[in-house]
């Protein structure tokens, strides 16, 4: 940081970004392109104002913050959901093993098939039984 440099104007790259929140790139990268941290994509690159991803800690479980779509909020019966553009999806926790999601989404992409799409048939077939 240069004498110019005050910390509410340090930027960060998403590396810097994922050690400043203590999680993986790819955690940090979910949140980015989930739009729940406020960033700028310059060039092919991400980044961040400190000052504003401090900002969006702090505002975790406000009032402020659950009026904001994309948030996921529990229900009360304790699942899962969240409303983004004007519609509402349910979190799902699928029977299946890690092993198994892999098998599906490596067969998805071989076959060419939407991996939701594969999702939903398996969730037919296992209401079926």
């Amino acid at each position: 940081m240069n004498a110019a440099t005050t910390p509410t104007d340090e930027v960060l790259t998403l590396e810097e970004l994922a050690a400043y929140l203590k999680v993986s790139e790819t955690t940090a990268y979910a949140l980015v392109r989930g739009g729940e941290i406020p960033g700028r994509k310059v060039g092919r690159e991400w980044r961040f104002l400190k000052a504003r991803v401090t900002h969006w800690l702090m505002q975790a479980g406000t009032e402020e913050d659950m009026d904001k779509t994309g948030f996921v909020q529990r229900d009360d019966l304790g699942g899962e959901f969240k409303q983004e553009g004007g519609q509402e999806y349910v979190a799902l926790w699928l029977p299946i093993t890690r092993e198994e999601k892999a098998a599906q989404i490596e067969k998805a992409t071989r076959d060419g098939v939407n991996v939701s799409e594969l999702v939903a048939d398996y969730l037919r077939s296992w209401v079926k039984a």
